[in-house]
């Protein structure tokens, strides 16, 4: 799972293998290490209980949950993404994008569990 941050927005691809287990587990988790005992963890889970995707941050991990309903139907179809906007305060919010890792088409690099890009040439 990759995790990308910019501004106010972020992002979480998964690859194929991580699609396959969120359908079975409605859970993936992911870490970075530090080196020096710190890392950062990141996850993504289903919840019964939103509308609409929500991340929070605590204790080196960023937690993003999706609505149940959602993931259900992301993972059993060919839509790419779920996204949505969550209040943090301040009048500010937290642009949240889940969505399928598609293979890359601009750099040669190994991405065997990468969904197909639908833009590559055939």
């Amino acid at each position: 799972m990759k995790l990308r941050l910019h501004g106010n927005t972020l992002r979480l691809r998964l690859n194929q293998a991580e699609v396959a287990q969120f359908s079975k587990t409605v859970y993936v988790e992911s870490s970075v290490d530090f080196g020096g005992g710190a890392h950062l963890t990141y996850v993504l889970e289903s919840s019964s209980t939103i509308e609409t995707p929500r991340a929070v941050y605590r204790n080196g991990e960023v937690r993003v949950q999706m609505p149940e309903a959602s993931g259900r139907d992301w993972v059993t179809s060919d839509r790419v993404g779920i996204s949505g906007e969550y209040a943090i305060g301040g009048g500010k919010n937290l642009d949240i994008l889940i969505e399928k890792d598609f293979k890359c088409i601009h750099r040669d690099e190994p991405e065997p569990d990468a969904y197909p890009n639908p833009l590559a040439k055939h």
